[in-house]
Parts: C-alpha cells; sequence; structure tokens
C-alpha cells in the first residue's frame, strides 16, 4: 500500500513515498504525532474505512492517506524527514500496540471512489454529507462536558439518591427549573466538586462519600441556590471560597470516604444499586453467593488503591490525585504519578525511621521495596522493582521524572495506566506496613 502523489492536500503531486510523507509532515506535524499517540493506544477508526485503489502491483490510498502515513512511520520512524521526529514517532510506537492489518474498501477507479470522498471532505451537503453535531448534542455525548449538562446530571442522581426526602426533592426541582446554571456555577468550580467528594466520568457522576454522609451537604446547597443564594454570592471564586466555609459544618468528613467510589448514571444503575452477577445457573436448592461486576480499570488514578495509614496531607492529596481522569488529563495525571509515589515513600520512611538509601527518588523507592518484599518475589511488585531500580525498558525511573521536568515528553495515556499499575500495588504494602508496624 503507497500514498497518493496526487493527493488534494499537497499543492504539488509528490515524487515518492518519502516526499509524499514529507508533505502531509509539513502541514501539520504536530496533527501527525497526536493521531499517531491515538492509533498506539486505541487502534485505526473502525467507523472510516481506508479506500485504495489497485494499480500494477501496488494500492494507492486515495482516502486516509494521513492515517496510513502515521501507521508506516510508526513501522518505519526512518521514513520521517527529520531525526526528532524519528525519535518521537519511534517512541510513540514503543509505547502501544500498532496495527499491522488494514481493512480497506476498494475502488477501481478514481471516479468510482470520488463521490464517497467528496461527501467525507466537503461538509453537509444539504444532508447528504457528514452533519456535525451542535454544541448541545456533543455536550450530551462528551459525558455532560459542561456545567449545566453537569448540574442537571447531578439532579438526577440526588433524585434517585434521596427519593425519600420530600423537601430536599422539591429544592431540586426548583433549582433544576430556575437556578439550573447557578448550581453548574458551583459545580464547575474543582475546589466545590473536592470538597463536597464529587467528580464526573463521562455520563456518570462520581461520589467518594456514601451517599448517607452527602445528604446534609447536598440538601444545604440546593435549598441555599432554590432560595438566598443568587449568583451575585457564587459568581467570584473568592465567593464560593466563602460559601464553603460557611457550610463547612455540613460537609462530609475526610474519615467517611470510600474505599472505592460510588457511581451513579441517569443511564446505568449507580454500583450501589445494580444488578448483581453470578458465574453459575441458580440452584433453588443452594444459595449462591453474588458476585458484583468488576469495574473498568484504570479510568483514574491508582483507582483500585487505599491508603488508611498514611499521614493526613498525604491522604489527601492522593484522595485529589485519584480523582484524576486518565484519559481527559495525561498530563497532569502523569505528573502526580511521580509526586504520589515520592510523598507516600516519603511518609512511610518518616513514620517508620528508614535511614539509609533516601538521597533520591529511586532510592526512596528501593528502600521502601526491600522493606514491603526483601525477598523480591512478590509478583505484585515486580513492575516496581522493574521500573524503579533497572535501567531497561520504556518506563523506566527517568521517565518519571521526565514527565515532570521535560515539557518535550508527552505522556500517552497507556503509559500512565501502566505507571498507575505499577506503583499502585507498592502503595498498598506500604500503607498495610505503616499499621502493622503500628500495632
Amino acid at each position: 500500500m503507497t500514498l497518493d502523489e496526487m493527493n488534494p492536500r499537497h499543492a504539488q503531486p509528490t515524487k515518492s513515498l518519502e516526499e509524499s510523507i514529507a508533505a502531509i509532515l509539513d502541514a501539520s506535524a504536530p496533527k501527525l504525532l497526536r493521531l499517531a499517540k491515538s492509533i498506539a493506544e486505541r487502534g485505526l477508526n473502525p467507523t472510516e474505512l481506508i479506500v485504495v485503489m489497485p494499480d500494477g502491483d501496488l494500492n494507492i490510498v486515495l482516502e486516509g492517506n494521513r492515517r496510513v502515513a502515521t501507521l508506516k512511520l510508526l513501522h518505519q520512524p526512518s521514513l520521517a524527514p527529520t531525526e526528532q521526529l524519528k525519535r518521537k514517532f519511534a517512541a510513540i510506537a514503543a509505547s502501544g500496540e500498532v496495527p499491522r492489518r488494514v481493512q480497506c474498501v476498494v475502488a477501481e477507479t478514481r471516479q468510482q471512489a470520488a463521490p464517497w470522498i467528496k461527501l467525507r471532505h466537503t461538509g453537509e451537503n444539504d444532508g447528504v454529507g457528514v452533519v456535525r453535531w451542535n454544541s448541545a448534542e456533543a455536550s450530551r455525548f462528551g459525558g455532560r462536558s459542561n456545567p449545566t449538562e453537569k448540574a442537571r446530571l447531578l439532579t438526577d442522581a440526588v433524585t434517585a439518591w434521596f427519593a425519600d426526602d420530600a423537601e430536599l426533592l422539591a429544592d431540586v426541582a426548583a433549582v433544576r427549573e430556575n437556578r439550573i446554571t447557578n448550581l453548574g456555577r458551583m459545580i464547575g468550580d474543582p475546589d466545590v466538586r473536592g470538597r463536597m467528594g464529587i467528580s464526573f466520568d463521562g455520563d456518570s457522576i462520581v461520589s467518594d462519600f456514601p451517599k448517607e454522609r452527602m445528604r446534609q451537604i447536598l440538601a444545604r446547597l440546593f435549598h441555599d441556590l432554590a432560595g438566598s443564594v443568587s449568583v451575585d454570592k457564587i459568581k467570584s471564586k473568592r465567593q464560593r471560597t466563602n460559601y464553603l466555609q460557611q457550610v463547612e459544618d455540613d460537609l462530609p468528613k475526610l474519615a467517611d470516604r470510600l474505599d472505592e467510589p460510588q457511581r451513579f448514571s441517569s443511564t446505568v444503575p449507580s454500583k450501589n444499586d445494580e444488578a448483581v452477577e453470578t458465574d453459575e445457573p441458580s440452584d433453588s436448592a443452594t444459595t449462591k453467593t453474588p458476585r458484583r461486576k468488576r469495574p473498568d480499570f484504570e479510568k483514574r488514578l491508582f483507582q483500585s488503591v487505599s491508603l488508611r495509614n498514611v499521614s493526613l496531607r498525604t491522604s489527601e492529596v492522593f484522595q485529589e490525585a485519584k480523582r484524576l481522569s486518565i484519559d481527559e488529563m495525561p498530563n497532569v495525571a502523569a505528573i502526580m504519578v511521580r509526586i504520589v509515589v515520592d510523598i507516600v515513600v516519603t511518609d512511610a520512611a518518616d513514620q517508620l525511621g528508614w535511614k539509609r538509601g533516601q538521597n533520591d527518588l529511586k532510592g526512596r523507592i528501593g528502600a521502601a521495596l526491600h522493606q514491603v518484599d526483601p525477598t523480591q518475589d512478590n509478583p505484585t511488585l515486580s513492575d516496581a522493582w522493574r521500573f524503579s531500580q533497572k535501567d531497561e525498558g520504556a518506563l523506566v525511573l527517568k521517565t518519571l521524572h521526565q514527565f515532570v521536568h521535560s515539557w518535550q515528553s508527552n505522556p500517552l495515556t497507556a503509559e500512565v495506566r501502566k505507571l498507575s499499575l505499577a506503583y499502585g500495588p507498592l502503595l498498598t504494602h506500604i500503607d498495610e506496613l505503616i499499621e502493622k508496624k503500628k500495632r
């Protein structure tokens, strides 16, 4: 398969594969690098097929030249015109799985493919072509991305959680009808969400506290917004901070945090209310212990980890980091992997009196590993040993440093997940060791 030397994206026809790739990169190398990351992480978009035309022993790409060029660069980075681009494509290729087979549509001639390619690239064409979503449609698909949609999702959750509380539901209805943008302004503030213990993940709302512990602050918030708290009182960041201080006694307490957050979706039952599954058919004579569906890992940083024995400040930083969506904030999540691992091993060293090997991060992690796995035979810690103590592989310790100190480093979500999964068991074992030593 080769690129089209008559690609309409080129101002002039190209004369070789290398020249075609150089022309595409010259038009927008950053976009092609982002496409490469997406392909390495998720594969090719199955809703958009590549169109090719046979020409002797070759198949010329008529539609999908950017995608095919990206695949060729991932499999053969030497095709890139500069050393810097060669290194970047090679690094991306090493971080994920790059498809080797591509599903295509075969057109006998350019003329046969032309009407379809034109529709693909020239807009709606009175409804015959691709009709783009408006902002509301995109918001609904994108997971309640704007504050007002998030506010509506919160009202759905509160209505479901507290169906027996007529007074609260009356306030919720009033806010939904008349003050929904005010609620959106409040929960659009990350400090408000963090202090209330809620976050949003796609079309779901996630609570760090049991709903019973949330009732007091939610009742207060909806009562205030339905009544005396107008937009003029919560418009600025400072005003919202002042409001949080006023309702401090109504906020849930850190000690009440759930080991695993509960989830609510307006279309899917929340985790606490979902139907349970069993692996075997029902038997009227035998009672089977139900088993819940396993949650998806790792959408969030250190999603399956719970720390109960670290210091309060470490716990607060860790809980805030756990609210980070890896897909939505890969750069911040990558930096926080480094920070969380460092403060937890440092906290443990301070609490337990470890004195040796504390001069750098490698030493601090190594000291922790030797304490929790002295014989190095715990399989759950093998990646932590390998990534932090050995100079091999794509995710050695210097990768964590690059995430923080090198702005040429662009972390992939797949890398962040691997690091979160690698160091998560170490954090758990450290927390257990602190508890054991304290007894």
